[in-house]
């Protein structure tokens, strides 16, 4: 009963959080290019506990839909029509701006946003080509200006324990890893809309574009290698592009230190039993394996949800750890995953250490290696991005 309590009240100061500070007066301030569906959970609600940010703005070519947003969220300054994207980059009251666009849209972006002197958050993939992240990751240092791709699990609390109990030798070296990210298939608006722009190839869609990225990523965080090669590589075709888009992917790779990976990622898993009539579970685990036994992280991209970390040393008793703030104090247990991501982009910005930062090629090396799973596919890489405005707005 204690543990469904602990649950219910985490949820509730995640999504209202308690003891809400007074903001510095030299706080943050953010412009959002977008009224993003994710927007609140990655950075609006994270924001009300912080007390060096403010989500200033928020841009929307639809005036009706920009007004609604500011309203619901509580954010002072509105900006629509067709430049409301760069208007939020010509404010001079704007330091951040985070960027929830489609993934084709993010280079475009990403590179107009540091040529005006904003500190940039841009939601993952970092961009749609290697080549164009590494644009994006040199035009920031030439500016000594902030950009992060917001790979948000990898800044909580429960993935660093996994990572610190990997490298504390218990379980021997890693010879294995299973990494996915799947969610079943579902009524239109619950997990993706009709229409999404995740199924767009000229906006940088697919599987392994979106929820690809984390099993992708958690394989080269966990393991502290890079892949070699990309042994093969499965994916079934989206109903809205086959050829290009894809729904599921499945793929194999071998990275440094002879280490076997496996990663898997789907936007709708069809159903099992008679005619797939009885729904599958979201499938969210790392799994691990190691000459001394294995290891088992339960909902990394949600960790702060729930997760349980599963230790299953040879011959020994299996236990059971979850870790929701870091051991040194930092962080508190209702902290989301973008909560601590916003702690430590801050961090960044006021030049202080924060508890982790990725390496400033990482996004570069992560697209290096989805152009492999593509390829490896059959499938052709998302195309470099047009530098366009886009004329109406994108629901992500």
């Amino acid at each position: 009963m204690s543990g469904l309590f602990s649950f219910l009240k985490r949820i509730r100061n995640i999504n209202s959080p308690p003891n809400v500070p007074a903001k510095n007066a030299d706080a943050l301030r953010f412009g959002i290019l977008g009224a993003a569906r994710i927007a609140p959970n990655a950075l609006i609600i994270p924001a009300i506990s912080h007390p060096d940010v403010v989500v200033l703005a928020v841009a929307s070519r639809d005036a009706s839909k920009a007004s609604a947003y500011a309203k619901k969220h509580r954010i002072s300054k509105v900006y629509s029509g067709d430049d409301c994207y760069q208007a939020v980059l010509d404010d001079p009251d704007i330091d951040v701006v985070y960027i929830p666009l489609p993934n084709g849209l993010h280079y475009e972006w990403t590179m107009r946003a540091l040529s005006s002197g904003k500190h940039v958050l841009v939601e993952k993939p970092m961009a749609d080509t290697p080549q164009e992240a590494q644009q994006m990751i040199e035009l920031a240092a030439s500016k000594n200006l902030v950009l992060l791709e917001a790979i948000h699990y990898t800044f909580h609390p429960a993935t660093h324990r996994v990572k610190e109990l990997l490298d504390s030798g218990e379980l021997g070296k890693i010879t294995g890893i299973r990494a996915d990210f799947a969610v079943p298939d579902a009524p239109h608006g619950i997990f993706f809309l009709k229409d999404d722009v995740r199924f767009k190839y000229d906006l940088g869609g697919g599987a392994t574009m979106d929820m690809g990225v984390y099993p992708l990523s958690a394989v080269r965080f966990f393991t502290a290698s890079e892949p070699v090669k990309v042994s093969s590589a499965r994916a079934v075709g989206h109903a809205a592009d086959p050829a290009r888009i894809d729904r599921e992917m499945t793929a194999r790779l071998m990275l440094q230190s002879s280490i076997e990976a496996e990663t898997y990622a789907d936007f709708g898993m069809s159903g099992w039993g008679p005619f797939h009539i009885f729904p599958r579970l979201l499938k969210a685990s790392v799994h691990v394996e190691c000459e001394r036994g294995a290891l088992e992280y339960f909902n990394y991209p949600l960790a702060h949800v729930f997760h349980s970390i599963k230790i299953k040393p040879q011959g020994g008793k299996e236990r059971v750890e979850k870790a929701y703030r870091f051991a040194d104090g930092r962080g508190q247990d209702w902290w989301s995953s973008y909560r601590y991501q916003l702690e430590a982009f801050v961090e960044q910005v006021r030049g202080r250490a924060p508890h982790y930062w990725p390496e400033a090629d990482d996004p570069v090396r992560q697209l290096q290696w989805v152009e492999g799973i593509y390829a490896a596919a059959d499938m052709p890489a998302r195309p470099a991005s047009e530098l366009y405005s886009p004329s109406h707005d994108f629901a992500v």
